[in-house]
């Protein structure tokens, strides 16, 4: 297991880099999951705890980088209350070579870091985004909703083609958020997004397969003869929405019935189209239901917004502001997506489509649930806990 101390946002702390791993070996021949065809790939599986020393919340979020190890976002501070944005980074056996805390607030909340394409790493939470160099030294920050003093919940970030980064989140006033920052830190565009209900929010945003915007998450809708629900977060639609660069919007589609449907990631095809993830609750009007009728619910699309296919898996574990889930591509031209099932372990990971074989794992490696998964260099997966724990993956899943 790895353990973590608090390091200050000017110092870092460095562990032994020659560090080895027990399930390894090099190929310098497979590029991999999208690494450059020179790079040595290095073939791991592991699985540790990577919370810090003091956490205020155990969720992490965790991106390969560049060199083949790893950043990771957390909370540093005391249990459900306010701390401080947290970054720690390792090799590719997951072993720290540093970690740095930030003045920027976070707490309980969601939270995700990138690797910027200058070798830096971009962290957004609730409260903000910070920009770091490739050593973690902060070199900007954005608190809060720009031109207000309220929270962003930022929920996902990408740095696009363009060289702008693209955040969403919210609700802000009910309403979802788009923002575009510059790579100085500048904000160049801020739009919100929803109807006139509560809670409408964005999960989880992409560049398009004609290089604009698609953004996927939940908006809502009535009850029954009401036009908005006081239960709102249980009356709800998946949403996708499609911008230009600038947030212009193109069309936006929602997809579900009378009742729950939660978007919560979206990847690209390989026939130009997008795959969504989400969750479904088919209650009838009794919102205490959901615990044992709460399913995942994947949706394929095309360019358009139109819906080609719909599929429901059913065992989903049931939380009420949208259980954790995670959506990649697999180097066969599948999927493969990471949550919380209702019973039969702590994480679900389910890997289907192109090439490889349907694989449906439901274990206890650690953690409590799914947060995030990302294809990795060697084809396997890396993937982020509730719980601070990280598993690496090979192809097949084992770990």
């Amino acid at each position: 297991m790895l353990s973590c101390s608090k390091s200050s946002s000017d110092n870092s702390s460095s562990s032994d880099n020659s560090s080895s791993s027990d399930n390894s070996s090099t190929d310098s021949n497979d590029s991999g999951g999208g690494s450059d065809d020179n790079t040595s790939i290095i073939y791991t599986k592991f699985v540790k705890n990577v919370l810090p020393e003091n956490y205020c919340a155990n969720t992490v979020d965790i991106k390969q980088t560049d060199d083949g190890g790893y950043i990771i976002a957390g909370c540093y501070g005391q249990m459900n209350k306010f701390g401080n944005a947290w970054l720690m980074k390792t090799d590719v056996y997951g072993e720290k070579q540093w970690e740095k805390t930030y003045d920027l607030k976070d707490y309980w909340g969601d939270r995700t870091v990138i690797q910027t394409s200058d070798g830096g790493y971009l962290f957004a939470g609730w409260k903000g985004v910070l920009k770091t160099d490739a050593s973690g030294i902060k070199v900007w920050e954005k608190k809060g909703y720009p031109g207000t003093g309220q929270n962003p919940y930022y929920e996902d970030v990408i740095e696009h083609s363009n060289g702008n980064y693209y955040l969403v989140g919210g609700p802000v006033g009910g309403k979802a958020i788009l923002v575009k920052i510059g790579q100085s830190g500048t904000v160049k565009t801020q739009k919100k997004y929803g109807g006139n209900c509560e809670d409408d929010l964005f999960r989880s945003i992409i560049e398009s397969n004609d290089g604009k915007l698609i953004m996927v998450g939940e908006k809502g809708h009535g009850n029954q003869s009401f036009p908005c629900s006081f239960d709102f977060r249980y009356y709800k639609d998946i949403w996708v929405v499609k911008t230009g660069k600038n947030g212009g919007l193109i069309w936006q589609n929602t997809y579900g019935g009378a009742y729950l449907e939660k978007g919560m990631d979206i990847v690209k095809t390989d026939q130009k189209g997008y795959m969504v993830l989400g969750q479904k609750c088919n209650h009838n009007y009794d919102i205490y239901s959901c615990g044992p009728k709460t399913k995942v619910m994947i949706l394929k699309i095309n360019e358009e917004g139109n819906k080609l296919d719909e599929k429901l898996l059913a065992g989903l574990s049931f939380y009420e502001a949208g259980t954790a889930m995670s959506l990649a591509n697999t180097h066969s031209g599948g999927y493969v997506f990471v949550t919380k099932p209702k019973n039969g372990g702590k994480v679900w990971i389910r890997k289907w489509g192109g090439s490889g074989d349907t694989m449906n794992i439901k274990k206890n490696p650690g953690g409590l649930g799914g947060e995030s998964i990302m294809r990795t260099n060697d084809n396997g997966f890396i993937i982020s806990t509730a719980g601070g724990t990280i598993i690496k993956t090979d192809s097949n899943l084992s770990y």
